[in-house]
């Protein structure tokens, strides 16, 4: 998979803006669509919270 990154603002709860950020999707509220951003240390934050939850739901091996 080829990452795209541009400079922008992110929208993960850093806050940070004018930093290299990658798409993550559109983000639908109320018939409205925004485009998400997020920088490595929140991508990289997200990803850990993800594998967590997959870790967690991944069913017994028989």
């Amino acid at each position: 998979m080829q990452e795209h990154w541009v400079t922008g603002d992110c929208w993960l709860g850093c806050e940070r803006t004018g930093v290299p950020v990658i798409w993550l999707g559109p983000l639908q509220w109320d018939g409205q669509h925004a485009p998400v951003h997020a920088c490595k240390p929140c991508l990289d934050r997200l990803k850990a919270q993800a594998l967590a939850y997959f870790m967690q739901r991944r069913p017994a091996a028989v």
